[in-house]
């Protein structure tokens, strides 16, 4: 048989068959696997294990050098912490003393308070006090005066002459200054009555009735050195009439 020669070089015979003889069985060649393609394009590596280096021995003194460094920063690491109590015993200190100072000018200030109110309400009891002496002084001096009025009222009744016809209900006011026991210096018409012989009636009963009783004491006497008066004829005694 003619033999066929194989062009492609790199091409694998997978079967070959003898055709003369009839008998012949063909011969299987195995296929390529998977792995012996990879071989082909990817040839295997070496895997080479990392050299560990064995550690040098520590000498003395990278040894105290290593305590000294611990040391420092265990120091450093206590001063930090020394120092951030310390920070945190003022910071309380400053606002212990900031509350009690708050409270000892709150003290002050209620202590101010209450002083000034104490001496104000012992003003105003004083003031009231005072008031009411004045008061009852001026109640008594009024009260004095009151009774000689009514006593030179009834003086100057006994010495009035009141006109015949005249309307007793009509009223004279007169200002009278007097000396010290009771005489009459000066009598003065500050309001008529309207009735000119009325008015000089009393005008001229005050001069009769002259001296006047008048305290004795000097401040008794100080209101009636001078002092106004309102005579009536209604308040002159019976039978005193012209």
């Amino acid at each position: 048989m003619p033999v066929v020669e194989n062009s492609d070089k790199n091409m694998k015979v997978i079967s070959a068959v003898v055709m003369d003889n009839p008998l012949a069985t063909p011969i299987s060649v195995p296929s390529p696997t998977i792995e012996d393609k990879l071989d082909k394009v990817i040839p295997p590596t070496t895997v080479t294990k990392p050299t560990i280096k064995a550690p040098k021995p520590v000498t003395l003194k990278q040894k105290i050098d290593l305590q000294q460094k611990t040391i420092a920063i265990k120091e450093k690491r206590k001063k930090q912490l020394a120092e951030q109590q310390i920070e945190k015993q003022l910071l309380a200190d400053l606002k212990n003393q900031t509350v009690l100072q708050k409270k000892a000018k709150q003290k002050s200030i209620e202590a101010a308070f209450a002083k000034e109110l104490k001496e104000q309400t012992a003003k105003t009891l004083q003031h009231q006090i005072r008031q009411e002496q004045e008061r009852i002084a001026g109640a008594k001096v009024q009260g004095e005066v009151n009774k000689y009025k009514a006593l030179i009222l009834q003086a100057i009744s006994q010495k009035w002459l009141v006109p015949v016809g005249v309307d007793k209900k009509l009223y004279t006011d007169l200002l009278i200054r007097v000396a010290p026991g009771g005489a009459v210096l000066d009598v003065q018409i500050t309001k008529s009555s309207g009735n000119v012989a009325l008015d000089r009636s009393a005008r001229d009963a005050v001069f009769k009735a002259s001296p006047l009783p008048v305290p004795n004491n000097e401040d008794g006497f100080d209101q009636f050195r001078q002092f106004a008066l309102r005579v009536k004829p209604e308040n002159v005694m019976v039978g005193n009439v012209e």
